[in-house]
């Protein structure tokens, strides 16, 4: 059976279109609402539906006051974030599942971002590694420091549509590894750990600034692999929903 979309659904379609080909503004303001109740033949309610729906998406931001009303702003990773998020609690998704979908990914952005050249990627790469040793002693902020270097991998590789797939899961990575490191240094000396996790990171820099996709990619699959089997244990006993009492 073929569903009609509600008037709503057909006001907010439209301009969903707008914004997204840009034909209305981010920061600009909806025109007034009988303006849009003319021009779209639709009543008050049905209208300020419609914008309810755009808003939940957070196309739209609401400004009260004298001056207020609807707003466009540009679609957020944010959004995104949150809502897959939320799914991965619901499923019960372990901390485990989360970096395998990154040990499959990163070696092939690293070889990407050593054939590529870039003349600001070791650099880049170099103030996250300094960061991480900044924090060594500190088994939460080391852990963020940690997915913070493997998010720019990813970043550097320069596939906008990669990076923006991968961002979505930024801050549940950074999240994941901080906790995972923090219970893995309550119940084991991970000193030795935190130690060879940087001088491998050291060493995919100095395959990185010599162009050498090849060594890159191979370094780091290995890297993945010892990490996830050392690991594992925090990984799978960890549950991402476990993310929202740290």
């Amino acid at each position: 059976m073929v569903r009609i979309p509600k008037a709503a659904e057909i006001v907010a379609n439209e301009l969903r279109r707008q914004i997204i080909r840009g034909v209305l503004a981010e920061g600009t303001a909806l025109p007034p609402e009988s303006a849009l109740m003319a021009r779209f033949g639709v009543s008050r309610p049905t209208l300020r539906e419609a914008i309810r729906l755009l808003e939940s998406e957070g196309l739209m931001r609401i400004s009260r006051g004298a001056r207020g009303g609807a707003l466009v702003q540009r679609p957020s990773t944010e959004l995104a974030t949150r809502y897959l998020a939320l799914i991965l609690q619901v499923e019960n998704t372990s901390l485990a599942e989360i970096y395998r979908v990154h040990a499959l990914i990163e070696p092939a952005a690293v070889r990407v971002v050593a054939e590529s050249r870039s003349p600001n990627a070791a650099a880049e790469l170099r103030a996250c590694l300094a960061q991480g040793r900044e924090n060594i002693d500190n088994d939460i902020m080391f852990g963020t420091d940690t997915a913070r270097f493997r998010n720019k991998l990813i970043e550097l590789a320069g596939i906008q549509t990669l990076t923006l797939l991968a961002s979505v899961l930024d801050d549940i990575l950074e999240r994941c590894w901080g906790s995972v490191m923090a219970t893995a240094g309550q119940q084991a000396d991970t000193d030795q750990i935190k130690r060879r996790g940087l001088r491998s990171f050291e060493k995919l820099i100095e395959l990185i600034e010599a162009g050498d996709g090849d060594g890159a990619e191979a370094h780091w699959r290995k890297h993945t692999a010892s990490v996830q089997k050392t690991l594992q244990k925090w990984l799978e006993s960890k549950r991402v929903v476990d993310l929202l009492d740290d």
